[in-house]
């Protein structure tokens, strides 16, 4: 078969947690463009830093940022296709998350807004360090504009399945309906309603005039679990998440030992 789309989630895939891509990851990526291969990048965060990784990889296909919930052309400067949280979500999960004291923040396209008083952990600030980071007193007073997206963190990875549980069980749907999705082992997000990295690798595969069956999809967590299961072809890479494991039909190693290169030798470019 032969993949015309490929669509790379970014954490814990392209780039480990030193946040660097390394060399054989681009050399591979370049010898799929240079042979009329098209690599997006699909993560759940937004346009920076995403378009830095994009840039350096030399990629020409539009982002798929925020779960599929924004679609970029970085090239361009110009959105696609987007998706907002709907508006009545920010008082109500700013409410919630002080009741329980949840660790809350909030995403647009280049800015994450983040409170002061929250507690926040090295490891997710280290995540956080290519982003544009606000930090903020109030944000019901201070967000510029409606949010892609937000999120809750923990400081252990142990916490999160809980939290999302709470957050399950505690959301009034009846208000806004949301997706709710474990994106990274501190992180469960909330974003619109029916988003998902399969939507959005979907909505580029179309605008491209390609099928599902042409697009290998390649991830390591729950949030591209439904990527993986859309596309002609999905891999997980090593150490991925259960779900995704299920999803996948191939795995690759894990980001350590340059997995998503691997991919590619493997399964585009017909290397052994």
């Amino acid at each position: 078969m032969t993949y015309r789309l490929v669509a790379f989630d970014l954490d814990g895939t392209l780039v480990g947690a030193d946040l660097t891509l390394s060399a054989r990851v681009k050399t591979a990526v370049a010898r799929a463009q240079a042979q009329g291969v098209a690599v997006a990048i699909a993560t759940g965060r937004g346009v920076w830093p995403t378009e830095h990784f994009a840039a350096e990889l030399g990629l020409t296909a539009p982002l798929i940022c925020f779960q599929g919930g924004l679609l970029y052309d970085f090239r361009e400067k110009r959105v696609l296709h987007e998706t907002r949280l709907n508006p009545v979500v920010i008082p109500a999960i700013v409410q919630l998350a002080a009741d329980r004291h949840w660790n809350l923040e909030f995403e647009t396209a280049f800015t994450i807004y983040i409170r002061r008083s929250d507690c926040h952990s090295e490891e997710l600030l280290n995540l956080q360090k290519k982003a544009d980071l606000r930090w903020v007193e109030d944000y019901l007073r201070e967000l510029p504009e409606t949010p892609h997206k937000f999120l809750l963190s923990v400081e252990k990875a142990a916490q999160r399945d809980a939290l999302e549980a709470e957050l399950r069980a505690n959301w009034d749907q009846r208000l806004a309906r949301l997706t709710i999705v474990p994106s990274h082992p501190l992180l469960v997000e909330g974003i619109p309603e029916g988003m998902s990295k399969a939507v959005g690798v979907d909505w580029l595969a179309q605008s491209l005039g390609l099928r599902r069956e042409d697009v290998m999809a390649v991830g390591d967590n729950d949030n591209d679990a439904e990527m993986l299961a859309w596309a002609g072809l999905g891999v997980a890479m090593g150490r991925a998440s259960p779900k995704a494991l299920a999803a996948a039909r191939e795995t690759v190693p894990p980001v350590g030992d340059d997995g998503a290169a691997v991919a590619l030798e493997k399964f585009v470019l017909g290397q052994a």
